[in-house]
């Protein structure tokens, strides 16, 4: 009776644990991938309050408004709440599994083997994404983290695996330290290096604007000639291989690793669009044309499209929609995204292709 207890309780402990991972998976998600501590996050708290107050600013406006800023602190708040809890929860829920096993009945063990085999049934009957394959999913996390700590615990020397289901996901945070940009006010220091962007006599003789891109050693200085319009960004492109960069306007390709201008793309950007997914970028060329960029480069540049304008533009999965105007006013219209094809209605427009 002691030991049907006792697989009953172990039983219960690995679903306990499941449900635990499952609630870490499903806690909010943000760039920060650093894990805030309870001071950090009160502070961070404290910085979200500010910012909706507009009692600060975005250091990096191109990243981010005052209002999404505050909502990555929140978010990150409550994503390091929610993991510090599973960790205490995963810490007392092992703690007890392993005094259980300590006894070595093999009860539990033949339970054990009995839940893992159900639980892969159950996934194979349910199929891949559903909540039966998610748990049993975890289950074998459960078992393989567990199967490293008695490795480390038998031969020290044995690496501990470092990663975790809790651990944040950097790539987010590491695209904001090469895209983070500010317009500098004041000339850099002679000691300072700066990047020509285009190299000087080679441009059209503008004005330039200094702009510093990137954070700490992705950090850099380039001196851009500028466009003819006000708007200014600095984006990763989809490829993350290049940057995206408009200097008042003037559109430039970059080369993330060596920091060299690989294709200037106007200077009359108007703005630029982004999917979720990040696989299409779109730039407005002074609200008369459009030209798309994806994974492995340019996909398509529209003809004229709008006598002067843009309004509502937004991107679905497989199109880009939104109304240009016209002389009699403004027309819905749609560029399908794969091949850059325009439909005012029911009439199709022919694109300028770049293969």
């Amino acid at each position: 009776m002691k030991n049907e207890n006792a697989s009953e309780r172990a039983i219960a402990l690995v679903h306990e644990a499941v449900d635990v991972l499952r609630r870490a998976e499903r806690a909010p998600a943000s760039p920060v991938s650093t894990f805030l501590t309870a001071e950090m996050r009160r502070k961070s708290r404290r910085a979200a309050k500010r910012l909706r107050e507009q009692k600060t600013q975005p250091r990096y406006r191109n990243l981010h408004s005052a209002e999404e800023l505050a909502v990555i602190y929140e978010r990150a708040v409550m994503r390091d709440e929610i993991h510090e809890k599973a960790k205490r929860d995963l810490q007392r829920i092992s703690l007890e599994m392993k005094r259980i096993r300590k006894e070595k009945a093999p009860e539990v063990e033949d339970a054990m083997v009995k839940l893992v085999h159900e639980a892969a049934r159950a996934a194979e009957e349910h199929g891949p994404g559903s909540e039966a394959a998610q748990r049993f999913r975890l289950m074998q996390f459960l078992g393989w983290f567990g199967q490293q700590v008695n490795d480390h615990r038998r031969k020290p020397r044995v690496p501990f695996p470092s990663g975790c289901l809790l651990d944040g996901d950097r790539s987010m945070e590491a695209r904001y330290e090469f895209t983070a940009a500010e317009v500098l006010d004041d000339p850099p220091s002679p000691d300072e290096a700066v990047i020509p962007i285009p190299a000087e006599g080679s441009g059209s003789g503008r004005d330039r604007v200094f702009i510093r891109i990137g954070l700490g050693d992705a950090s850099w200085i380039g001196s851009f000639e500028i466009g003819h319009t006000s708007v200014g960004s600095v984006q990763m492109m989809p490829d993350d291989k290049h940057l995206f960069v408009s200097a008042k306007g003037a559109g430039y390709i970059i080369d993330l690793e060596s920091r060299t201008l690989v294709e200037e793309i106007g200077s009359d950007v108007a703005r630029v669009l982004l999917d979720a997914p990040r696989t299409v970028f779109v730039v407005d060329h002074a609200g008369r044309s459009l030209e798309a960029f994806g994974r492995s480069g340019r996909i398509w540049k529209s003809g004229v499209i709008s006598s002067g304008g843009f309004r509502e533009l937004s991107l679905t999965d497989d199109s880009l929609i939104g109304e240009a105007r016209h002389a009699s006013g403004w027309r819905d219209f749609s560029v399908d995204l794969a091949s850059g094809e325009v439909r005012f209605g029911d009439t199709t427009a022919t694109p300028k292709s770049m293969e």
